[in-house]
């Protein structure tokens, strides 16, 4: 595993730059979520495994436990936590980037064949379960059907990366962008 953890930033992220980093971050959960069965077990054994505190855990609200568009479930997370919720998130990716593999793999397929990947059934799920979640977000603009199918493509191939050896670092350095 990497050391990026450990590094600390020369110049901390302004409060408009760690709400990007946050939303990004709750992206890459959404996508994650809809595709892998993700639940409060799954993070709570992850953060034990890589002996991350466990009241993270307890902070973190899944997609499929928002009832109502009241606030950013990440907006009160520390850059610390957030770093702590990379290591997490790509853990629990790694351990299924296999089927994560699979899904990019049909996706290349069928856009490959001009068909609709929504009509296979591993990716019209990941896909329903995508639409479904995604306008729980607060204060996230309004995206047309398309511009939604596509935000669910990109996060879908954005996983694969994410569960490789190097996610961590990957998914790190995306959040950083936001910096620049």
């Amino acid at each position: 595993m990497s050391t990026w953890g450990d590094t600390p930033l020369t110049n901390p992220p302004t409060p408009q730059q760690l709400y990007q980093m946050q939303t990004h971050l709750d992206l890459v959960l959404l996508a994650s979520e809809c595709l892998i069965a993700i639940d409060s077990d799954m993070l709570l054994q992850a953060a034990l495994d890589l002996d991350i505190d466990t009241t993270l855990v307890e902070k973190i609200k899944l997609w499929s436990n928002r009832d109502t568009i009241e606030t950013d479930p990440l907006q009160s997370f520390t850059l610390e936590e957030l770093r702590s919720l990379i290591l997490i998130i790509c853990y629990i990716n790694q351990q299924y980037k296999e089927l994560i593999r699979r899904a990019v793999n049909l996706l290349e397929q069928m856009t490959a064949q001009d068909k609709d990947p929504a009509k296979t059934t591993l990716l019209g799920n990941y896909l329903e379960k995508f639409r479904y979640f995604h306008p729980k977000k607060p204060n996230e603009v309004n995206l047309s059907s398309e511009q939604l199918v596509q935000l669910a493509w990109k996060l879908l191939i954005d996983l694969l990366f994410y569960s490789g050896d190097n996610g961590y670092d990957r998914l790190w350095l995306a959040l950083l962008d936001y910096k620049s």
